[in-house]
């Protein structure tokens, strides 16, 4: 078994076990200050072990990536698909998950970069279009809904190109959210409108 050793304050030593929870931890708080110090070397520094001793647990840089990407898509606002407003609950998770990504800047082009083979954000994308279809979409105008939010999300983070969002930046994607929404919703309500009076017609 690996052990953590650090030292703090007076010479102390306190050992502590090493697992892939406690190395993504760290990798955690250093990607919170700068993603680019984030390598195998840096979080080995940290926790005061050899690199060694991390690939016991973590196959490389790569996977260490990814299961931050994880960790941080997890903690994503949930959406419930049997209740509540499905529309609300998909605003929510994605000014949620905005304002949890502001707490790791420069992180966005590695989140983008890995979601598609993300398994948390797959269920995420699966949960999102279930409470969608329960408010009476069809799985297509699901998947369109939830596609074109997700295209917002993306090119918002795009544009702000790595830096710390500012207020500005945070109200001008909301307010471009609420409008997308409202489009698609409206849409939406006027196309199966139309189809009902041409069943009517029929």
């Amino acid at each position: 078994m690996f052990t953590i050793r650090r030292m703090a304050g007076r010479p102390r030593v306190r050992a502590e076990r090493l697992d892939e929870q406690t190395i993504v931890d760290a990798a955690l708080e250093i990607a919170r200050h700068r993603v680019a110090d984030l390598t195998m070397r840096s979080v080995s520094d940290k926790l005061q072990v050899s690199v060694g001793a991390l690939y016991k647990h973590i196959g490389g840089r790569d996977e260490l990536i990814a299961l931050v990407v994880e960790r941080i898509l997890s903690q994503a606002p949930p959406m419930s698909p049997d209740g509540g407003d499905g529309w609300l609950a998909l605003r929510a998770q994605v000014l949620g998950l905005g304002a949890l990504v502001d707490q790791y800047p420069g992180l966005d082009e590695i989140i983008i970069a890995h979601s598609p083979n993300s398994p948390t954000a797959n269920e995420l994308r699966r949960v999102g279009v279930a409470a969608l279809t329960n408010q009476g979409l069809t799985a297509d105008e699901a998947f369109g809904v939830y596609r074109a939010v997700t295209y917002l999300w993306l090119g918002s983070r795009v544009a702000v190109r790595g830096r710390a969002r500012n207020k500005t930046d945070i109200d001008t994607f909301a307010q471009a959210l609420d409008i997308l929404l409202t489009g698609l919703k409206q849409q939406i309500t006027e196309s199966s409108q139309r189809q009902n009076i041409s069943k009517e017609a029929l």
